[in-house]
């Protein structure tokens, strides 16, 4: 499975969690002061924002390269449309799938009944001020949808949408370049597909030498989340992260344990075990979009998937296949317009869905992306946009689980498509154990 470096890189990383984790929370019981914020402000946290800017620094050429590879390795126009119809069905099928799960637990459970109006009230005026920022960014989210999706996907200016990591027109850019490429002469194709497969394996060699220093870079990832958690907030709101974790290992585990077995066909104990370098960068990131060269690289040198498929799919699932998100929001949704005292309707629930399935696509992939959407589907259905309050606190801890769902889907997105190519994955992981 890999090299033996790639293995001993993750046992490092699992063990940067923990420890991470412990000395997050020793910080966190130790409270605020001048060495403590000093330390968590001027040491941990620049160690963490360093490792994710060199990540992000790579994702716009490798997407734009990768994907541009990809289309135009997919030998015709009539591949590209065929894969591409069917990885779309695949990742509409589990965000459902999410979503439904989100929907049976949060009806089930009910954790926001109950909830103090004092402590809704406290919560919401001790965050006026992020409260306001988000509904600026989630009072365009409507407008978006449609016609505004247009100027979305469709950049005037290629160079601009790249500045500012717009995914969708990056994307949309990448496969029309790639399908004129197999539709013009091979002989003035091959130079420009060389070219980019250069780019896109320099890329992928800068992230390998970037994780070398992921399992301390993740660990003051997770120190500066944990000790910033607050206990009060998740004494008060327990019910709700329980429902939401527990949506998340349903999906992850069930959801995707009998896709991997009947729909792949591989075991399902190597599909995490060899996915472990991948689980642990969305984690500590929290973040799709910089954890997609990872899972790109983990594809092929774990699974032996092919590359014209993993720089296909995963750059295509890493904007557009968000299971976790879209699990969470409908959750936080349902929860928020509990505590509110806001009855939710069968058609309000239904639109909900239908919201969640839309505005997932094209999330931004970093910490906290989802939350300007969430906002927008909550005031859609009358629910009060200030009861995001109510869960920013803890909802660092349950970004880096959606990430984790919304990047496993991205990894079995692309063994299903080598299963549609015939690609033998039961070989490639019995021969390279």
């Amino acid at each position: 499975m890999g090299t033996t470096g790639e293995k001993n890189n993750s046992t490092k990383i699992f063990i940067g969690l923990i420890i991470g984790g412990i000395i997050g929370y020793l910080f966190n019981l130790w409270g605020p002061g001048t060495l403590r914020d000093g330390l968590l402000k001027y040491f941990f946290a620049p160690i963490g924002t360093a490792f994710l800017r060199s990540l992000f620094m790579v994702v716009v050429p490798l997407v734009f390269a990768s994907l541009v590879v990809g289309v135009a390795q997919l030998g015709s126009v009539n591949n590209v449309g065929r894969l591409g119809a069917r990885l779309i069905g695949f990742y509409l099928l589990t965000t459902l799938m999410a979503v439904l799960i989100g929907q049976f637990y949060i009806s089930t459970i009910k954790p926001g009944v109950g909830v103090s109006a004092e402590f809704r009230d406290t919560a919401v005026e001790a965050m006026q001020d992020q409260i306001a920022s988000l509904k600026s960014k989630s009072e365009a989210v409507n407008e978006s949808l449609w016609p505004g999706m247009v100027d979305k996907i469709i950049p005037k200016n290629i160079i601009n949408d790249m500045a500012e990591t717009n995914m969708l027109a990056i994307i949309f850019v990448a496969i029309l370049f790639g399908i004129a490429l197999l539709s013009i002469d091979p002989k003035k194709s091959k130079a420009v597909i060389t070219f980019f497969d250069g780019v896109s394996d320099s890329c992928i060699k800068v992230v390998g030498w970037i994780m070398k220093l992921a399992p301390i870079c993740v660990a003051a990832l997770i120190i500066t989340a944990v000790a910033h958690f607050g206990l009060d907030i998740m004494k008060n709101v327990a019910l709700y992260i329980f429902v939401v974790l527990a949506g998340y290992l349903t999906h992850f585990f069930i959801s995707y344990s009998a896709i991997i077995k009947v729909v792949i066909g591989i075991p399902i104990k190597e599909f995490y075990k060899r996915l472990f370098p991948v689980f642990a960068t969305a984690f500590g990131t929290s973040s799709s979009s910089a954890t997609m060269p990872t899972t790109i690289r983990t594809l092929e040198t774990n699974f032996g998937v092919p590359e014209k498929i993993s720089t296909f799919s995963v750059p295509l699932g890493a904007t557009v296949n968000m299971d976790g998100t879209a699990l969470f929001e409908v959750i936080a949704a349902l929860f928020i317009a509990q505590v509110f005292g806001v009855d939710i309707s069968l058609t309000g629930q239904v639109t909900l869905v239908i919201l969640v399935l839309l505005t997932s696509i094209g999330v931004a992939g970093v910490p906290g992306g989802s939350t300007p959407i969430l906002m927008s589907a909550m005031v859609s259905l009358g629910i009060p946009a200030e009861g995001i309050a109510l869960i920013l606190g803890v909802d660092r801890l349950l970004d880096m689980g959606r990430t984790v769902v919304n990047v496993t889907g991205d990894a079995a997105g692309a063994l299903y498509l080598s299963k549609i190519e015939k690609v033998d994955l039961k070989k490639f992981i019995k021969d390279n154990p």
